[in-house]
């Protein structure tokens, strides 16, 4: 389990943006009854944009404190 997890960290933010982005896009579609296909590829570049955003950029590494001694 915690090698799938290692290998999926990476990406889960993205992924996580990308969902939001791409369903607030399929909600806002749906307030008007149904979606059409001009709906359906904003939704779609809205995932694409959100997922290339955020995984372009690098996580932060963790605040190590440094140790005197």
């Amino acid at each position: 389990m915690g090698a799938i997890i290692e290998k999926v960290a990476p990406y889960a933010k993205a992924v996580i943006a990308a969902l939001v982005s791409f369903l607030t896009a399929i909600a806002t579609a749906l307030d008007t009854g149904g979606i059409s296909a001009a709906e359906w590829i904003t939704a779609a570049i809205a995932f694409l944009v959100a997922f290339g955003a955020v995984f372009s950029i690098p996580n932060k590494p963790p605040f190590v404190p440094e140790q005197n001694e």
